[in-house]
């Protein structure tokens, strides 16, 4: 009796949507990007707003004003340094996902070229883009020569900000989050104690604060040439033949997030000006604060971003459309919560952030624009999101078209608003722009979401399964995969060596678990082959894999799980992997492609027989 139960437990029927799925995976990998883009974007928050409130807690408020009135100069320098590093970071990311390892090389060798070029123009062309803007604004001498004195410290580090900016993506591409988290903490506190060093003890005035971000800066982008030259393999395979079209191609990848950037530099410098006329010199200060406070909150906004970046990348360069949808859900949701308890904080307690930067008389109007300013953060939030998906689906030009009308149209409605309304109330061109921009956003998410369901449901017999496997699940998985391509008429030899492959690769992740575990038993010390500890492994997350049949005597297997490290062959240029029975694997499948991105096993097995006669 004990027999028959036994074996009807082992041989039920299984269905293959059990393990359909769960996003479980990516939402683990943002929790554990999370903490180092956090660190990374306080950093860039120190580099400029601490500026702010150094000089104006200790030279008052005309030197606060002279820091904010050269924001938009920054600005305009960052779009910039936008339109490569993120360009570079997209077009990396989406390589890997293709795991064409030619590619990956051609991408590598022209994102180096790219890089070294564009720092050199942009310490050239940011000259003449200071001065025309410095003079533009009609200063009196005093201010002018304050804003000047800042200038030059912020100028130095601009080519030294884009190669920072650049190594910040590519190390996370590779993995190497502990080592952004260092570079992050240093760069920002160093840039607090030249700042404090150089303002309140050499008393060298607002040219200190100039300075101490110049140095910071160069700190941390000394290390970052360091780390990626001598410790990670990004340049070193970088030696392949480039093309003007690879150069083109990665530029446009950023394309849309710099068209951003570029007319939030535009609508910085016009609202400056429109917001000098309407408050006089107490414009500046508001901007400072209303400028302050988006900051903090976009330090969330950028590292929920920064964390979904690479992902985003390689989940759309491997065509997981399932796994990007969820993905994304997660990352609205994310944002939705995290900068509406921003705009919250703000709407409570604006008094606060004016007393931060040493500003006991508030201007008159000051708190109600900086309530109506926090009214837009969670529409930025939603905005920035999207704007990187569609970067990452090639709807780079729909994305940067929209991107430029409406931050235009911003800057109409906010000279409308000075002229109809009190002052405050430009602040609401903020929210107007945004709203309008997210509906447009949330229409080509939705379309791009059912294109992807058409897709999948294209061919009809040979649609795409997104499953989530655990180790303990393995054999009850392979067992209704086969039997789920049988239904479809599927050639059974194709579907035995895509399940026996799948238990294989699942699989590992349990062995190693369960060797690592005997390991830590016995009270010897544990490194994992990438050097991290137990955070590496897989967990109850599970693998996260695609099945593509093509026709009926083809299939394509892709597997990503947080395991440890599989050792690579020397031999194959570290490209090929070795498990337990690695031999198996290859004998099995028409082609195996490995790699180890962002901390996780990345592997696509391709499999193909004859058309039965």
């Amino acid at each position: 009796m004990s027999d028959n139960s036994l074996v009807t437990s082992q041989e039920r029927e299984v269905d293959i949507s059990e393990f359909r799925r769960n996003g479980s995976l990516m939402r683990k990998k943002v929790k554990e990007y999370f903490p180092a883009m956090l660190l990374t974007n306080l950093s860039t928050l120190l580099l400029i707003s601490v500026d702010g409130l150094v000089v104006g807690n200790f030279l008052g408020g005309d030197a606060l004003s002279s820091v904010n009135i050269f924001y938009p100069v920054t600005a305009l320098v960052g779009a910039y340094t936008t339109l490569v590093a993120l360009g570079i970071s997209t077009s990396i990311s989406t390589a890997i996902g293709s795991n064409n390892q030619e590619r990956i090389d051609i991408v590598r060798a022209a994102s180096l070229k790219l890089m070294v070029v564009m720092a050199a123009i942009v310490s050239v062309l940011q000259i003449p883009f200071v001065v025309l803007i410095i003079n533009s604004y009609h200063l009196s001498p005093e201010m002018k020569s304050l804003v000047w004195q800042y200038a030059v410290g912020v100028m130095i580090c601009s080519p030294l900000g884009l190669i920072s900016t650049v190594g910040v993506y590519q190390l996370q591409i590779v993995g190497r989050m502990k080592t952004l988290t260092k570079l992050a903490v240093m760069e920002g506190i160093a840039n607090l104690i030249f700042d404090l060093l150089f303002v309140g003890v050499l008393d060298i005035g607002v040219a200190g604060a100039g300075y101490g971000t110049a140095c910071a800066n160069l700190l941390r982008c000394s290390m970052t040439i360091y780390i990626l030259s001598k410790r990670v393999d990004m340049y070193r395979r970088a030696e392949n033949k480039t093309t003007f079209k690879d150069y083109i191609e990665i530029l446009r990848c950023g394309a849309p997030d710099a068209s951003y950037a570029l007319m939030l530099a535009v609508q910085s410098y016009f609202i400056m000006k429109i917001l000098l006329a309407a408050f006089g010199s107490d414009g500046g200060i508001i901007n400072g604060v209303c400028t302050f406070c988006f900051s903090l909150t976009n330090v969330i906004i950028s590292a929920i971003q920064g964390s979904m970046r690479p992902l985003v990348g390689l989940l759309a360069g491997a065509e997981d459309r399932k796994g990007l949808s969820k993905l994304m859900n997660t990352g609205l949701k994310i944002n939705a919560i995290s900068a509406g308890i921003c705009t919250l904080i703000v709407l409570l307690a604006p008094a606060f952030f004016y007393r931060l930067h040493g500003v006991d008389n508030i201007p008159e109007g000051g708190l109600l624009s900086l309530r109506l300013f926090s009214l837009y953060f969670v529409f930025k939030g939603s905005n920035v999101l999207i704007r990187m998906y569609l970067a990452n689906r090639k709807d780079s030009d729909f994305a940067t078209h929209i991107t430029v009308a409406g931050y235009g149209l911003m800057l109409a409605v906010a000279f409308a608003l000075s002229k109809l309304c009190p002052a405050p109330y430009i602040w609401l061109a903020y929210l107007i722009n945004e709203t309008v921009i997210v509906s447009v956003y949330s229409a080509r998410f939705k379309w791009w979401r059912s294109k992807d369901k058409k897709a999948d449901d294209a061919d009809g017999d040979d649609p795409v399964l997104y499953l989530t496997v655990k180790p303990e699940q393995a054999i009850e998985a392979s067992r209704a995969l086969r039997k789920y391509a049988d239904e479809l008429g599927k050639s059974p030899r194709i579907s035995y060596r895509v399940a026996l492959c799948m238990e294989e690769l699942v699989a590992y992740t349990k062995d190693m678990k369960e060797e690592i575990g005997w390991k830590l038993l016995d009270g010897s010390e544990l490194k994992l082959l990438d050097g991290s500890d137990l955070k590496s492994l897989i967990d109850d997350e599970g693998v996260q894999i695609i099945v593509r049949f093509r026709g009926d005597n083809a299939a394509t297997f892709v597997a990503l799980d947080d395991g440890a490290t599989i050792e690579l062959d020397v031999d194959e240029s570290k490209r090929e992997i070795t498990t337990n029975n690695y031999e198996l694997l290859r004998r099995i499948a028409t082609s195996v492609d490995y790699q180890y991105v962002l901390d996780m096993n990345y592997t696509t097995l391709s499999f193909e027989t004859e058309p039965a006669a």
